[in-house]
């Protein structure tokens, strides 16, 4: 692992979060369904259409790499990095209209985690 690669990432990474978290705000206050996940936890269309966002752009700009996300769960890569995803970290503050939630974008490389 290079510096310059991991400086890249990380530039690729904060682009990545603006982009999925300024997409959550077309549904910021809205009055968004709130569906249920099997722990009871909610989600809405907002977390999972941002990580989508963020796996679409992370296929076309390391398409080797792995993803966990909390919404869509495991895709493996095989370059040896791991992306970890929270669409929207704080579910229940943006379903109930509190501007206290963010879009969380992680990486670990070989199970060790390099930057957040």
């Amino acid at each position: 692992m290079e510096a310059t690669d991991l400086k890249d990432r990380l530039e690729f990474a904060v682009k990545a979060a603006r982009a999925a978290g300024k997409h959550t705000l077309k549904y910021f206050q809205q009055g968004v369904a709130v569906e249920r996940k099997a722990d009871q936890s909610p989600v809405t269309i907002a977390d999972r259409e941002a990580e989508q966002l963020l796996r679409e752009a992370i296929a076309a700009a390391y398409p080797q790499d792995g993803v966990l996300g909390e919404e869509l769960g495991e895709t493996l890569g095989s370059s040896g990095y791991r992306w970890i995803l929270d669409p929207i970290d704080g579910t229940k503050s943006f379903i109930s209209g509190v501007p206290l939630y963010s879009t969380l974008v992680g990486l670990e490389h070989q199970g060790e985690s390099v930057l957040a």
